[in-house]
């Protein structure tokens, strides 16, 4: 018989040594190191484990002494006799103790013609109760109603017992959350802490110097100053609470704690990139139609939003430094560029494909440029342009928490400070298919 108690421990361990892997695989996958709210989860965790194992000790040394005593009773003590009733077996065989019969089938044959059956319409016979009785050693006809009574009883199932039915939990939680930041993984996430203030600004440049020919010897050159402003950034707050009790930290299996911590971190990292994207869509106000949802009229419009995000709408020169690197769609938009570079892949007669698409995956690319599907975006969006122009900062302060001893519970919140804006809303153009009948 197993122990109940060293097994939940050992179970509690696995655990923990399991939520300590996903916390360095998935720092690993994101090549970063951990953050400090994930530190203090792996301290926590470790701390824990070696509370385990002083309790495990002394009860791995109960069992191997159980186990040792065990192998010295006698062989005799342990068997079980079978239960009696009235002093006969209450097993029924059907097995002749002779070889009255050759085969088995012959019995059988014999048995039914024995007892009868009604609803063939066969009377017992008495021949062949006299041969059955002597291969049984015992009156066929009392071994028949033996058996009738048994079927006739009552009949127990699980539906009579739910009390003793265990109820397990099997396997991981399902969590439908990766914690997976597209918009703010394809411009990149700068770093907050240490910057004071509510508010900031990212310097720009808005007017540049000039240059001509001088016209005349000795003429004067032309007269020009760079002007750079200030881009301003504002602080914004993110986080999550919850109140639990001791009990359901401790009492649970897995672990009720681990699985709020870790659902508090996705949480954020989902908010916190939708709102992103969501202040992205809104800076971005040109626009580019396409006259129709074919991978001919994208292509062409691709490129001429491509010129308007590189030449500011022909207010800028195009340079290098302003050419689109990126294209960002929402869910919608993603699903039907995929679905057109897909059938024009698999119909193409050249070989020569647009671009690439995969369900299996947020990114793609269209003429070389790769798509992002962005969750976080408006329906219907399109969005083309250079993605170091577009900045976001963070500064996850992580995990905090408080005891509450008068009710013996534990508040805990996890959050951060964000920071996300366009240095040139120039840099990027939305597009889209123009309406039938007309207009963008």
């Amino acid at each position: 018989m197993g122990n109940p108690v060293l097994e939940r421990l050992l179970n509690q361990r696995s655990e923990q040594e399991e939520f300590i892997s996903q916390l360095l695989d998935k720092a690993n996958e994101e090549e970063r190191d951990l953050v400090d709210a994930e530190l203090k989860n792996v301290e926590s965790a470790r701390q824990r484990m070696a509370e385990i194992d002083e309790q495990v000790k002394p009860l791995e040394a109960f069992e191997e002494t159980r186990a040792a005593h065990q192998v010295r009773k006698p062989a005799a003590q342990a068997r079980q006799r079978e239960p009696r009733m009235g002093g006969e077996s209450r097993r029924l065989s059907v097995e002749p103790r002779e070889q009255a019969y050759k085969t088995a089938g012959e019995f059988l044959v014999d048995y039914v013609r024995a007892v009868g059956y009604p609803g063939a319409q066969i009377a017992p016979s008495s021949d062949a109760q006299q041969r059955v009785s002597a291969a049984l050693g015992r009156d066929v006809m009392a071994l028949n109603r033996a058996a009738n009574d048994v079927a006739a009883g009552e009949h127990q199932t699980t539906a009579d017992t739910p009390g003793l039915l265990p109820k397990p939990i099997v396997g991981e939680i399902l969590q439908d959350l990766d914690g997976s930041r597209p918009f703010v993984s394809s411009i990149g996430a700068k770093p907050l802490a240490g910057i004071a203030g509510k508010s900031f600004e990212r310097p720009h440049i808005t007017g540049h110097t000039k240059t001509g020919e001088q016209t005349n010897e000795k003429g004067e050159l032309v007269d020009s100053a760079l002007k750079i402003e200030g881009v301003p950034f504002t602080k914004h707050t993110f986080g999550g609470f919850v109140n639990i009790s001791r009990q359901d930290i401790d009492w649970t299996s897995p672990s009720a704690w681990d699985s709020v911590i870790s659902d508090l971190q996705l949480i954020y990292g989902t908010d916190t990139e939708d709102w992103a994207a969501q202040q992205f869509a809104t800076a971005v106000t040109q626009t580019q139609a396409v006259a129709t949802d074919t991978i001919a009229d994208w292509v062409k419009g691709l490129y001429a939003g491509a010129v308007t995000a590189m030449t500011g709408n022909g207010t800028k020169r195009a340079s290098a430094l302003r050419l689109v690197n990126t294209i960002w769609t929402s869910v919608d938009m993603w699903a039907s560029l995929g679905t057109l570079l897909t059938l024009t892949n698999v119909t193409s007669a050249t070989n020569e494909n647009p671009g690439v698409a995969k369900a299996t995956g947020f990114e793609g690319s269209i003429l070389d440029i790769p798509r992002i599907m962005v969750p976080g975006l408006p329906a219907g969006t399109v969005i083309l342009g250079r993605s170091n122009l577009a900045e976001f900062y963070e500064e996850r302060v992580g995990l905090l928490q408080a005891v509450e001893p008068k009710v013996f519970g534990l508040g805990v919140s996890y959050g951060g400070y964000v920071a996300t804006g366009v240095l040139d809303s120039t840099a990027f153009c939305k597009l889209s298919v123009t309406p039938a009948g007309g207009g963008a």
